[in-house]
C-alpha cells in the first residue's frame, strides 16, 4: 500500500470509524439528537464556525510561535519529513485536517467528555498524539503546552457546540501542516520558500 493509501485510509478510519463511535456515544449516552447536532445543540452552527475559527487561528498562532524556539526546531523538522515522505500536498493536507478535526472531536470531546471531564480529556488526547514523551524533552514540552489548548477545544464544545471545537482543531492541523509543509529545512525560517510539494 503507497504511502498516500495509507493517509486515505488512516483519513477514512478517523472520521468515521473514530467519529462514528463519538456519535453513538453523544446519541446513545449523552441524550444527543440528530436534529441538535446538525443544527447547534448549544448555539447556531454559523456562531460555532466562528469562534471555532478564531479559537483556532489564536492556538495555531502561538503554537507556531513556539515552534519557532531553537530547541523546538527539530521537532517542526521531523514533522516536515514524515509530510514529505509520505508525499502529502495540500489535499491531502485538508483531508487529514478535516477527518481529525470531525472524528476526533466527535469522539474525545463528544463521546469521551461528558464522562470524565475537560482537562482528563485534553490529557489523553495529546498522550495519545505522542506528544508526551519522556524521552525527547522538546516533544514534551510542546506536549505541555498541547494540553491547555485541548482543553480550549473542550471548553468550546462545552459552551459552544461541537462544530466549534471541530473547526478549531481543523483550523490548527491545516496551517500547521502547510507552515511545515511550505518551509525549506528550517521549517519555520523566515524569508525562506519551499519548493512546492505534491
Amino acid at each position: 500500500m503507497s504511502g498516500r493509501h495509507r493517509i486515505y485510509l488512516a483519513a477514512a478510519v478517523t472520521l468515521f470509524g473514530m467519529g462514528g463511535l463519538g456519535l453513538l456515544l453523544m446519541i446513545v449516552f449523552h441524550e444527543q439528537t440528530f436534529s441538535n447536532f446538525f443544527h447547534g445543540e448549544k448555539q447556531p452552527v454559523l456562531l460555532q464556525l466562528l469562534y471555532g475559527a478564531l479559537y483556532g487561528i489564536m492556538a495555531v498562532l502561538l503554537l507556531l510561535r513556539l515552534l519557532r524556539l531553537r530547541f523546538l526546531k527539530h521537532t517542526g523538522q521531523f514533522f516536515r519529513k514524515l509530510l514529505l515522505r509520505y508525499r502529502v500536498g495540500w489535499l491531502e493536507i485538508i483531508m487529514i485536517s478535516v477527518s481529525a478535526g470531525v472524528g476526533e472531536e466527535l469522539l474525545f470531546r463528544g463521546g469521551i467528555q461528558p464522562w470524565l471531564g475537560i482537562w482528563p480529556t485534553a490529557l489523553i488526547f495529546v498522550a495519545l498524539h505522542g506528544y508526551l514523551n519522556p524521552r525527547d524533552h522538546a516533544v514534551f514540552i510542546y506536549g505541555v503546552v498541547m494540553i491547555p489548548i485541548a482543553a480550549g477545544l473542550g471548553w468550546l464544545y462545552k459552551d459552544c457546540g461541537i462544530w466549534a471545537a471541530a473547526l478549531a482543531h481543523t483550523v490548527i492541523d491545516v496551517v500547521l501542516m502547510a507552515r511545515i509543509l511550505t518551509r525549506n529545512q528550517d521549517p519555520y525560517a523566515t524569508g525562506k520558500q519551499a519548493d512546492p510539494v505534491g
